[in-house]
């Protein structure tokens, strides 16, 4: 695994694709909370700081620094330019996996989506396929 050269993504949903979203790689900082559940309650840890990598209208990747175990809840704000708020949005862990930043080895972190307003989807799939369209035209 290197982070000098990102792997292309395919580029929306169809054949050789299991993804049913359209997908772009764009760097931003994320900033999430842990939801850890304590005798039947789930307390939110102090925030961290991750750098997103990969985005789409059900989901995220972004690097971090301690291993989310799968199956937990994490509440994250994404800056996305498209809104002048960041995105907050309840996802859960799909996978941790190891990964390198700048050379150094930290975690991939993969998540779904689990609670946001089909008006922010949306808006969030319009931006991902015009910055699409712009790398694609960039690359000819």
């Amino acid at each position: 695994m290197t982070d000098e050269k990102l792997k292309p993504i395919p580029k929306g949903p169809g054949p050789g694709n299991a993804r049913n979203d359209y997908r772009i790689r764009i760097p931003l900082l994320v900033k999430y909370r842990v939801a850890v559940k304590q005798e039947g309650k789930y307390i939110m840890s102090p925030v961290f700081s991750g750098v997103g990598v990969d985005f789409s209208g059900g989901g995220a990747a972004f690097k971090i620094g301690k291993d989310i175990p799968s199956g937990f809840f994490i509440y994250m704000e994404i800056p996305f330019p498209f809104q002048p708020e960041p995105l907050k949005v309840v996802s859960e862990v799909i996978r941790t996996k190891p990964d390198l930043l700048k050379g150094q080895k930290i975690l991939l972190c993969t998540v779904k989506y689990l609670l946001l307003s089909p008006d922010i989807r949306d808006r969030m799939v319009g931006f991902i396929i015009g910055e699409m369209a712009l790398q694609t035209k960039k690359e000819s």
